[in-house]
C-alpha cells in the first residue's frame, strides 16, 4: 500500500520529501522513521502500514541525499547539527508534537544527533542494528583504519573496507556504473562474501570492477529491485550524495559541532530499545549494548534472529517488539 507523500523545504533551502500519515486519534503516538544507506523511506513500508493498521501517526522521510529529497554536493550540508535541525522543522511545520524516533543504519546517527539537540521532541528512542552514537565518537578515517586492523589481528578479517572505499575520488563513478552490483552487496546475507568484498580494503572496488551480483535476499522482490535502480540512477543523482554521509564522518566534519554539545547531553533521557541482528558485524565486532548503558540508563536490549535488514527481513518480529515497547513506555 502507498501512502501521501508531502514536501517541506527547510531554511538550509534544502527539499525533503516524506511520508505523513496522522494518528487516528489525538491521543495517538507519532512514530519518526530514519533510514541507512542504500535506501530510502521504502524501506519502512512494513512498519508504516502495521502501526498506521494500529493509528499511530507516521513520519517517514527520504533522507539528505536520498530518494526525493534534495542531493547537495556540499559536504557541509551532511553535518549532524544541521540534518537534525531539518527533520524537526518538518515535524514543527506539520504540527508533529513528540514522537518515538526509530532508526537504522546512517539513521541512528541522525536519531542520535537529534536525541542530543533536540530531546524534547522525543519520548523514546528505537535504534535497530545500529546503536547510540555519542558525539565525538565518529567513524573518521584513523578511527577506520583504528577499527579495521584490530578486527583483523584478533579476528583475522576487516569490517570498513568499503567505508574507506566511498572516499576515493572515483568511487561515485564505480558505484554508478554497477548500481545492481551496489545492491546486491549491500543486501548480502552471505557473511563470507561481506568479509571478502565489503570488509576487506579494495574488496568493494573489486566486486564492482568485475560486476559481480549475487541473487536479492527472500524478503525482497523484483519491484524492490527496479526501486533501488530507479532512486539511485544517474538521472536521479546516483550515489554521489549519498555517500557523502560516509565522506563527512571520515573527514570529520562534525568535529567542532560536537564539542558544543554539552557533555551532560550526551545522556540519553528517555526509554531505548535496541534490536540487534545476529550479524557477525554486531555479535562479533560491535558490542553496541556494552557501548550503550554507560550513557543510557533506561535501556532494554532485544535480539532477533537475522542479518542487518531486521525491519526487512524480521518485519513481523520486530514490529512486536516495537509495539510492546511503545505500549510498555505509553502505560509507564
Amino acid at each position: 500500500m502507498s501512502y501521501p507523500r508531502s514536501t517541506y523545504t527547510t531554511a538550509r533551502a534544502l527539499t525533503y520529501s516524506y511520508i505523513h500519515v496522522p494518528p487516528q486519534s489525538t491521543n495517538s503516538q507519532y512514530i519518526l522513521f530514519l533510514h541507512g544507506f542504500p535506501s530510502t523511506s521504502r524501506d519502512w513500508r512494513h512498519q508504516i502500514s502495521f502501526f498506521v493498521a494500529k493509528g499511530y501517526g507516521i513520519l517517514a522521510p527520504d533522507l539528505l541525499g536520498f530518494g526525493q529529497t534534495s542531493k547537495p554536493s556540499d559536504l557541509q550540508m551532511y553535518k549532524g547539527e544541521g540534518m537534525a535541525r531539518d527533520i524537526v522543522e518538518i515535524m514543527v511545520s506539520e504540527g508533529v508534537g513528540v514522537v518515538v524516533g526509530v532508526a537504522h543504519d546512517w539513521g541512528s546517527f541522525l536519531l542520535s544527533r537529534l536525541a542530543n539537540y533536540h530531546p524534547e521532541h522525543f519520548s523514546a528512542y528505537i535504534f535497530i542494528d545500529h546503536g547510540y552514537n555519542s558525539p565525538g565518537r565518529g567513524l573518521t578515517t584513523a578511527t577506520i583504519q583504528h577499527i579495521n586492523s584490530s578486527v583483523q589481528a584478533k579476528l583475522g578479517f576487516s569490517i570498513f573496507g568499503y567505508f574507506l572505499f566511498f572516499n576515493e575520488e572515483d568511487a561515485e563513478k564505480l558505484l554508478n556504473e554497477h548500481s545492481e552490483s551496489v545492491e546486491s552487496l549491500f543486501f548480502a546475507n552471505d557473511n563470507e562474501i561481506n568479509k571478502k568484498y565489503k570488509g576487506a580494503p579494495g574488496g568493494l572496488r573489486t566486486w564492482l570492477t568485475e560486476g559481480k551480483i549475487v541473487d536479492l535476499p527472500g524478503y525482497l522482490a523484483s519491484e524492490d529491485r527496479e526501486h533501488y535502480q530507479h532512486v539511485f540512477s544517474v538521472e536521479k543523482g546516483g550515489y554521489g550524495p549519498a555517500i557523502n554521509w560516509y565522506k563527512a564522518h571520515l573527514l570529520n566534519i562534525n568535529e567542532e559541532d560536537e564539542k558544543n554539545i554539552p557533555t551532560s547531553a550526551h545522556i540519553l533521557t528517555h526509554p531505548t530499545l535496541l534490536i540487534a541482528s545476529t550479524g557477525y558485524i554486531i555479535t562479533v565486532t560491535a558490542n553496541f549494548p556494552e557501548q550503550m548503558r554507560p550513557l543510557v540508563p533506561d535501556l532494554k536490549v532485544e535480539k532477533v534472529n537475522g542479518g542487518h535488514w531486521l525491519q526487512l527481513e524480521k518485519a513481523d518480529e520486530v514490529n512486536k517488539i516495537m509495539e510492546k515497547f511503545m505500549e510498555e513506555k505509553r502505560l509507564a
